[in-house]
C-alpha cells in the first residue's frame, strides 16, 4: 500500500482508581445510618457528590413528611389556654338570661302600662261630682246625704281605672261634713240635757264618718303622690281629729287654696278662744264661694262665740236663705228669738 505497513496499536493506559471519602460521623442525629450509595464507575468520569448534601436533603424529606404525617409541632400544643380559650362561666350565661327576661319584662310592663294605665275621668263624671259639691254646701242633713250619694256615682261613672282623686276627696270631705253636723246635733241635744242618750249615738256616729275619711284618702295617697284634693282631705281629717300638728303639715303646700282657708278656721273655731281668729280666715273662704251656706252657718257661730248676737242673726238668716232646710240653722234662730223674721 501507499502509506506503508500497519503500525502496531499501543494500548491506552488505564485511569486511575479516584478514592472515594469517607461519610463523616454524626455524633448528634440518632438516625439509622443510610445505605451506602453506589460509587460511580470509572466509565462514568464524575465525581461523587459529598455524602453531607445526601445527608441533608435526606433529613429535610424525613422532616417534611413527619409534618404532613402529625407528628409532634413543637411549642404549639405546649401552649397555655388564655381568657378567650375557656367557656364563659354558668353564672355569667345566667346572669346575662335573667338581664335579657327583666329587660322584655319593663318593656311589656311599659307597654301595658300605656294601653291598661289610668285615663282621666269622663265629662259625665265631673259634672255628677260638682252636683254632689254644689248639695254639700247647702249643709243640711238632707243635702249633705244627697252630696255623699252623687259623690259615689262619680266614682262609679268614672270607674276603677280613671284616675281621679277629687271625687276621692271630695267624697271624703262630705264624710267629715257629716261628722260636724252630727256633732253640732249631739251639742245641741247635750246642752239641754246632758244625760240624753242620743249624744252620745250621734258621737260615736261622727266618729264613724271621720274613720270612713280616713278609709277613703288612705289608699288614695299611694296613687295620687302630691295631689291638692288629698292634701286638703288628710288636713280636714286631722282638723276632725282635733290634731293641729298633723292638719297644719298637710296644708303647708295647699295654704293658698281658699279651701285651706275653710279649714283653718274650723278649726281654730274648735278651740275654747280661738272664735275670733277664726273670723278672718272663715270669711277669706267665703270670698270664694260666697253662696256656701256651710261658711255662711260657721261665721254665725263665731259671733255667737264672740257675744255678738246681731251679727249671728244676719248670718243664720243668710244661710237659710241659701239652703231653707238647714236644721241647726233654723234651731239657733228659734233660740235667738229671729224665727219670725229670718226671710
Amino acid at each position: 500500500m501507499m502509506f506503508g505497513a500497519a503500525q502496531p496499536r499501543i494500548p491506552s493506559p488505564a485511569p486511575a482508581a479516584v478514592p472515594t471519602p469517607e461519610p463523616a460521623a454524626r455524633a448528634e442525629s440518632p438516625r439509622s445510618p443510610e445505605p451506602a450509595l453506589e460509587q460511580p464507575s470509572a466509565i462514568d468520569g464524575m465525581p461523587r457528590p459529598p455524602a453531607s448534601e445526601f445527608e441533608g436533603r435526606a433529613e429535610d424529606a424525613a422532616a417534611e413528611a413527619s409534618a404532613a404525617e402529625g407528628d409532634e409541632i413543637p411549642d404549639e400544643s405546649a401552649r397555655e389556654p388564655g381568657t378567650f380559650d375557656r367557656a364563659p362561666p354558668r353564672a355569667l350565661l345566667i346572669g346575662v338570661a335573667a338581664g335579657l327576661v327583666l329587660l322584655l319584662a319593663a318593656g311589656g310592663g311599659l307597654i301595658a302600662y300605656r294601653k291598661l294605665g289610668r285615663r282621666a275621668p269622663p265629662a259625665a263624671a265631673v259634672e255628677t261630682l260638682s252636683v254632689a259639691q254644689a248639695d254639700a254646701e247647702k249643709d243640711s242633713l238632707a243635702s249633705i246625704a244627697s252630696a255623699e250619694a252623687k259623690a259615689r256615682d262619680a266614682l262609679e261613672v268614672a270607674g276603677p281605672r280613671a284616675r281621679f282623686p277629687e271625687a276621692i276627696a271630695a267624697l271624703a270631705l262630705i264624710e267629715i261634713q257629716w261628722a260636724d253636723a252630727l256633732t253640732d246635733q249631739a251639742t245641741r241635744i247635750a246642752d239641754r240635757n246632758a244625760d240624753d242618750p242620743r249624744a252620745a249615738q250621734l258621737q260615736s256616729q261622727a266618729k264613724a264618718k271621720v274613720k270612713a275619711a280616713f278609709d277613703l284618702l288612705s289608699p288614695a295617697a299611694k296613687t295620687n303622690a302630691g295631689s291638692p284634693d288629698i292634701q286638703l282631705g288628710f288636713a280636714d281629717y286631722y282638723r276632725a281629729k282635733r290634731l293641729p300638728s298633723s292638719m297644719s303639715r298637710y296644708l303647708k303646700d295647699v295654704k293658698d287654696d281658699p279651701r285651706a282657708m275653710l279649714i283653718e278656721g274650723l278649726a281654730l273655731l274648735q278651740e275654747d278662744d280661738g272664735a275670733e281668729k277664726a273670723l278672718p280666715k272663715l270669711k277669706a273662704a267665703l270670698v270664694a264661694s260666697p253662696r256656701s251656706a256651710r261658711i255662711h252657718y260657721r261665721i254665725a257661730l263665731a259671733h255667737l262665740a264672740l257675744k255678738d248676737e246681731a251679727s249671728a242673726r244676719a248670718e243664720m238668716k243668710e244661710t237659710l236663705r241659701l239652703s231653707p232646710q238647714h236644721e241647726r240653722a233654723q234651731a239657733l234662730l228659734e233660740q235667738l228669738g229671729g224665727a219670725a223674721d229670718r226671710k
